[in-house]
């Protein structure tokens, strides 16, 4: 199916690619594209982690983070996310290297399921080829999308195998749960920044001292305005036509590939699991077991219920063992034989595979093939408007181009254009009126005044641009931050002064006890109330290391070691009292909590299996790392 899109596609340009999948697979392509070793950063096996490899992941990652943190670009500015990316791009390669040296591999078939499951590519539900096509026409690479899917599979068979057998106890789910449900009620005593903040008094010379040592948050960034004009591909569409004729043509060179859908199975399935080696009785004692569920589910079991208390494939039991819809070449021989042997609501008999016993049930069967053509005519018949209506809009911008290039005037070359204008906007920034478009924001800063972009095309609508009004990064004088640049250093000056005297008050509590040290201060004592570790501190929200701490103090020993800071307060707390876990709710919680615990134990697995491969590629020196290639966070 990407095969055919590829070969048959006319390009658009579309450059969204990396916007619409790059959380599932900017760190699967970096280091997998290309030989050639410019400016290498890192070399795994022979497979190379360029400059440009890790700039995308960082990007990547850095766009993640500004999600999670909403934009805080100081709490960014310590992360070292450039170090990061650079470890998961030699994780990713170490673990492609191990796939290849296990001949874990990947069929076509099961690469075009995956992309036919995707999110991003669902319309109503559906599958939608025409999302993937505009994907694939904005490759920047040839193949790059298809290689992502296909590594992004081999690392889940690899993390698969290496997690598989492991298991959790009845033992541990029941001290997990004892740890989590345990409670603390601490005593505190805030001490309020802002509170403090509002008696302080700042002169001008201490703003102005205070703007010179922070100016970077208050210097204003470069910005320039551009008169651009869009053409859309929309207000061309009345001057195309497409005829039947033409529309039968498409569908004879695309029917193969868009309009004909393979057959597939829809299945579930208990397997019992059998060991490589395992011995005739072994199997023998396995196939009964096998024999016994099948007989539970003809005498009227539900399957899906057996499934997922009996089933041993821990990558399909919690899902009643569904394994989706599926083609032939997925599964191995003897499974796909009896699956797709069965009609929608079929069950085989006991099948035997490398893996074990099978009991098989076909939920869905899609014999598959040729949509006719009338079913797929308006379809094909929009699709072709919108490929010439674009070829019109750029075929349009071209001629204007080449009038400027001439020597004509922006002006006089598109006289009869609709010459719109941006506010002034600053480098990385949407720009407003017309979004986020890659290239425009960029040509409008690489121009100078006077001077014409080449065309910028988008999904939407191609572009010409020239700049005017260009004014540089500048720090502001006092005057015009005056109001912001107060609160802030009130503010500093009130976390100062809370965090002083909050030292004070631990000095003293250490001597006396935290409820005579606050009486002599004449500062109020709060309680929190009970909470548990998974819990926000009630009347002090969420500050990790204070949670970590309440749960290690003894009535011996109440008063906790240190000052704790949350939103600029200042926190000085002791133990009331611990509360032993309420283990009455443990029987309705097991079955999360250990899926819970399940994962992370596969996740700290996996953890160690990298450091394995990291430790063996460096022994046989196969792991190469530019000595500046991790930059200082």
């Amino acid at each position: 199916m990407l095969r055919f899109l590829r070969k048959y596609s006319s390009s658009i340009g579309v450059k969204i690619l990396y916007g619409l999948l790059a959380a599932l697979f900017i760190l699967w392509m970096g280091g997998g594209i290309g030989g050639e070793r410019r400016q290498d950063v890192a070399v795994v096996y022979a497979q190379v982690i360029s400059h440009q490899d890790l700039e995308q992941a960082t990007t990547a990652l850095t766009r993640r983070y500004e999600q999670l943190l909403r934009g805080r670009a100081d709490l960014l500015r310590g992360l070292n996310l450039s170090g990061q990316a650079l470890d998961q791009l030699i994780q990713q390669a170490l673990l492609r290297h191990e796939a290849a040296r296990l001949g874990i591999a990947v069929a076509n078939a099961e690469i075009d399921e995956t992309v036919k499951r995707m999110p991003d590519l669902q319309q109503n539900g559906r599958f939608d080829r025409s999302l993937l096509e505009a994907n694939l026409r904005g490759e920047r690479v040839p193949g790059a999308f298809e290689d992502a899917v296909r590594q992004d599979l081999l690392r889940q068979r690899l993390q698969a195998l290496v997690t598989d057998g492991v298991g959790v106890s009845d033992g541990e789910l029941e001290e997990r749960y004892r740890f989590d449900h345990e409670k603390a009620n601490l005593a505190f005593v805030r001490n309020a920044a802002a509170d403090l903040a509002a008696t302080i008094t700042l002169s001008d010379e201490e703003l102005q001292k205070y703007l010179d040592g922070h100016a970077d948050p208050y210097r204003v960034p470069a910005r320039v305005r551009a008169r651009y004009v869009a053409y859309r591909p929309a207000d061309f569409l009345s001057r195309v036509e497409v005829k039947d004729d033409e529309v039968a043509e498409y569908y004879a060179l695309h029917k193969d590939d868009k309009f004909t859908e393979p057959e597939q199975v829809r299945a579930r399935h208990i397997l019992v699991k059998t060991a490589a080696d395992a011995g005739a009785d072994a199997k023998a004692a396995a196939r009964k077991k096998a024999e016994e569920l099948l007989a539970k589910v003809k005498a009227g079991g539900d399957f899906a219920a057996l499934a997922k208390e009996r089933s041993e494939d821990a990558g399909s039991a919690a899902n009643g063992g569904d394994l989706g819809l599926f083609t032939r070449g997925r599964m191995t021989p003897a499974f796909e034989e009896a699956a797709f042997a069965l009609q929608g609501g079929g069950l085989s008999d006991v099948v035997e595979t490398p893996f074990g016993f099978h009991v098989i049930k076909v939920e869905e069967h899609r014999p598959g093939g040729a949509k006719p053509l009338e079913t797929v005519h308006d379809e094909i018949a929009d699709t072709l408007k919108r490929e010439r209506s674009l070829a019109l809009a750029r075929k349009q911008a071209e001629e204007d181009r080449r009038k400027i290039a001439r020597g004509a005037p922006f002006a006089e070359a598109l006289a009869g254009r609709t010459i719109e204008e941006t506010p002034p906007f600053a480098k990385g920034a949407e720009v407003p009126g017309v979004g986020r478009v890659p290239g425009f924001a960029e040509s409008a800063f690489a121009l100078r005044e006077g001077e014409v972009s080449d065309l910028i095309e988008s999904p939407d609508a191609i572009y010409l641009l020239a700049p005017f009004a260009y004014s540089e990064a500048h720090a502001p004088p006092l005057d015009e931050v005056r109001e912001r640049v107060t609160a802030d250093a009130r503010r500093e000056r009130g976390e100062a002064a809370a965090r002083e005297r909050a030292d004070k008050l631990l000095a003293r509590a250490r001597e006396i006890g935290l409820d005579q040290a606050a009486a002599e201060a004449g500062v109020q004592v709060e309680e929190t109330g009970p909470f548990e570790r998974v819990d926000s501190i009630p009347k002090i929200g969420r500050v990790a290391d204070l949670t970590a701490d309440a749960f290690t103090l003894t009535p011996e020993a109440p008063l906790a070691p240190k000052v704790y800071g949350t939103g600029g307060d200042a926190i000085v707390a002791a133990l009331r009292a611990h509360t032993p876990a309420d283990m009455a709710g443990f029987e309705d919680a097991k079955d999360k909590l250990r899926e819970t615990l399940l994962k992370q134990k596969r996740e700290a697995v996996l953890t160690a299996y990298l450091s394995y491969l990291m430790k063996r590629a460096q022994s046989e020196g196969a792991l190469e790392v530019r000595a500046d290639a991790r930059p200082r966070g």
